[in-house]
């Protein structure tokens, strides 16, 4: 009898350890469900915030584009008219006014980045998200921002050792109006026709235009448009 009473109780006492265990497991799954969502919803909600960033950040490349091909225009217009021996006429001056033109961008939006880096980029669970998100703002976002900057020296430079001597002034215009438009008047404008300091710098300006700014902002935004294009489909499947 003292044999049965023991077996029992070890039955018994096994069946209340496994109850334990199993109780244990549950909520550990539980727990891991709960900690799983809670990732998923970060992740979603910085993805969200990437998606907004992207889709400014690529209409504002499409405006830098625009920007300096009305630069390249009116620099063609400029050369155009002094190489050919073209007469003077006040609508040039605007054309003058068009050459210096530059758009100090400032780079991509980097908040949703420095979030993402400040909670881990593992919060990203897709690699290829993960790893262009990475290249696009480690890589190409100081690309664009380095080789933009230099044009825009350039454009200061040239302000101070070259227009200086050519121009009555720099960028006059209302700095109000959104249209960006303005004026410079040469002082002498058929000196300019042999200037070949003058014509030298306008025609590297083309050059420049398409290494320092077309380039890197082409493929960054081919790029940042391949990003978004992940993140809408995550973020679709996962409505």
């Amino acid at each position: 009898m003292s044999q049965n009473q023991t077996a029992r109780y070890f039955k018994y006492a096994i069946g209340e350890i496994i109850l334990v265990v199993i109780g244990i497991l549950i909520a550990l799954q539980i727990n891991n469900w709960n900690e799983d969502r809670k990732a998923k919803t970060k992740e979603l909600a910085l993805l969200k915030d990437f998606k907004v960033g992207l889709e400014f950040d690529i209409l504002q490349m499409d405006s830098i584009t625009v920007q300096y091909q009305i630069a390249k225009n009116s620099i063609n217009t400029i050369l155009l008219h002094l190489e050919e021996d073209l007469p003077f006429s006040d609508s040039l001056n605007s054309e003058f006014f068009n050459t210096t033109l530059i758009f100090d961008s400032g780079g991509l939006t980097t908040g949703p980045y420095e979030t993402l880096k400040s909670n881990g980029l593992d919060v990203i669970s897709k690699k290829e998200i993960r790893d262009l998100i990475i290249t696009i703002y480690d890589e190409h976002n100081p690309w664009m921002e380095e080789w933009e900057k230099r044009y825009i020296d350039l454009i200061f430079s040239a302000q101070k050792n070259i227009y200086n001597t050519r121009f009555l002034d720099f960028w006059n215009g209302d700095y109000k109006d959104h249209n960006i438009v303005g004026t410079m008047q040469p002082t002498d404008y058929e000196a300019l026709k042999n200037d070949y300091e003058y014509k030298y710098l306008l025609r590297s300006q083309v050059n420049l235009i398409g290494w320092l700014i077309n380039k890197p902002v082409e493929t960054t935004k081919l790029e940042s448009k391949k990003l978004l294009n992940l993140i809408e489909n995550e973020l679709s499947n996962n409505d």
